[in-house]
């Protein structure tokens, strides 16, 4: 019964973050996807109150092993720009490699010092003015 108690709190957390993330965005009218400020939302309530991951890990563990299944309607939707494609292939190319090269080096950066700090006990340092006193 306690799992399922932690599948809902976890649900909750993230469909919560998810809805204020789509409010906030319309009533503000920002530029960024809705879902995306939901995501740093959740990020900034993890890391706020860490007791909380074990219930969100939880919930979204069912959905991230199938995230295959999610991607089946746009694998299909891309038999209808193959033309498209075939004729921007390099440009396509070219952007998919340097996005994803540039958002691991700075997920692998930032990972590295909050793990270095963590390691230290300074992540209040790398909060406060971003560096560290390594």
């Amino acid at each position: 019964m306690r799992n399922v108690r932690d599948t809902m709190v976890g649900a909750a957390l993230v469909f919560a973050a998810y809805y204020l993330g789509l409010l906030i965005v319309t009533a503000a009218s920002l530029s960024i996807p809705g879902p995306l400020l939901g995501l740093f939302i959740l990020l900034g309530a993890l890391f706020c109150f860490p007791r909380l991951e074990p219930h969100v890990a939880r919930a979204v563990t069912f959905p991230l092993k199938h995230m295959s299944l999610l991607f089946i309607p746009a694998v299909l939707g891309v038999t209808v720009y193959w033309g498209d494609i075939k004729t921007n292939a390099l440009a396509i190319v070219i952007a998919i490699v340097v996005a994803t090269s540039f958002s691991l080096g700075i997920t692998a950066w930032l990972s590295q010092r909050l793990f270095n700090a963590k390691e230290s006990g300074d992540v209040a340092n790398v909060k406060n003015n971003g560096d560290t006193d390594d």
